[in-house]
């Protein structure tokens, strides 16, 4: 019998193409990179109890950032919102970006009993988590490509963008 030691965080980051000069365009790379790690808690059967975002800026000076998630999560837009809001708390834009790394922590068992409070809307919870099972399964079945949104696929300056085709075969700009 072999040990193998818990997974105690899941994360996911990318070097950008080029210089990321806005929130939305950080909002955008935040959104992709907690996709993946979603994912990944859901195929191993975590939840995040914590968010850690790494900023690097194109003087490649990086700062780090976490919090807690009011409820245990494995939800990309929770993950995303959460990471987001650390950014905006505290990036200055004395430079522009290059790097981001987004960090799935202090990770529990889907199974773990959760305290709940008072001032907690649970039912937008419940709402996102059916929701992103359903794209889950889309995915599992077609694809990762199969179902996504659409702001991810203009503008990303990440590496391996996609171009969005219409049905009509005409490619969006």
């Amino acid at each position: 019998m072999s040990y193998s030691a818990p997974i105690k965080s899941i994360g996911h980051g990318t070097t950008c193409v080029a210089d990321l000069t806005s929130d939305n365009e950080v909002w955008k790379v935040i959104l992709e990179l907690s996709q993946d790690i979603s994912h990944r808690l859901r195929e191993y059967g975590l939840m995040a109890n914590g968010v850690q975002l790494t900023v690097k800026d194109n003087q490649l000076l990086s700062k780090q950032y976490q919090c807690p998630p009011e409820i245990s999560s494995q939800s990309f837009v929770e993950i995303a919102q959460m990471s987001f809001k650390l950014f905006q708390k505290h990036y200055q834009w004395k430079m522009d970006v290059r790097a981001v790394t987004v960090r799935a922590i202090n990770l529990c068992d889907v199974h773990t009993p959760v305290q709940l409070n008072f001032t907690m809307d649970i039912t937008q919870h419940e709402k996102r988590d059916k929701i992103e099972l359903a794209i889950e399964r889309i995915r599992k079945r077609y694809g990762r490509a199969a179902i996504n949104m659409g702001s991810l696929y203009t503008d990303l300056k990440m590496a391996g963008q996609q171009n969005l085709i219409m049905p009509s075969g005409i490619p969006q700009q």
